[in-house]
């Protein structure tokens, strides 16, 4: 109880916060997106008005183990407390097509989060799901997915992240390099799936076995 007490008091602090100095003007940002840099002063400074609540959230949530520290970019996304990065030599943006993807084991709760379905394409689903005990229904539905891959002076790997809900801050190195590739959608991976059972123009259901 306590605990949740505490998250709740850290997240209205959060979001007061956010309401005062966020987007940060003082640092250049990429257009319609909430990506923003500057050189490393800018940003420490920047950062240092964040650190108390980062800190606090790192408190809360740290794991189990002591000997683990919580790297401040995989705390809860549901803190809405911006992502730092710093010494970034390069990011690239991309617009790929992605899939939201959910399980269902009756028609019923199918219906109750993806909509309507034709009497027909229901039918075919009663009948998928009584065929089998292990039979089960999966609904797809595609959008355009935006992420960033970040790259950090000295490291080999990059950090995939998706930005557009908390927004990323980045201290650039000199020869910083930003590759925007919104105008180049990726070609989405092969899909498992085919031949529907269903299809309302914004889910499409598939049949498989558990």
């Amino acid at each position: 109880m306590q605990d949740a007490i505490a998250v709740q008091s850290l997240k209205s602090d959060i979001s007061l916060l956010r309401q005062n100095i966020w987007p940060p003007t003082q640092l250049a940002h990429v257009e319609g997106l909430p990506i923003y840099y500057g050189i490393k002063s800018e940003v420490e400074e920047y950062y240092q008005q964040w650190s108390g609540l980062i800190e606090r959230a790192q408190d809360l949530f740290q794991p189990f183990m002591e000997d683990e520290v919580l790297d401040a970019i995989h705390l809860p996304n549901h803190l809405n407390l911006p992502l730092f990065y710093f010494y970034v030599d390069r990011i690239r943006i991309n617009k790929t097509r992605a899939k939201e993807s959910k399980t269902f084991r009756g028609v019923a709760s199918l219906i109750e989060k993806c909509g309507q379905f034709e009497p027909e394409q229901l039918t075919a689903m009663h009948h998928w799901l009584e065929s089998d005990d292990t039979a089960a229904l999966v609904a797809h539905r595609e959008f355009i997915d935006l992420r960033t891959y970040v790259f950090q002076h000295g490291q080999s790997d990059y950090t995939r992240t998706r930005f557009y809900v908390n927004g990323i801050v980045l201290s650039v190195e000199d020869d910083f390099n930003l590759i925007d590739a919104r105008d180049k959608l990726r070609k989405q991976r092969n899909d498992s799936y085919s031949d529907p059972l269903a299809d309302n123009q914004m889910w499409k259901v598939f049949g498989k076995y558990r």
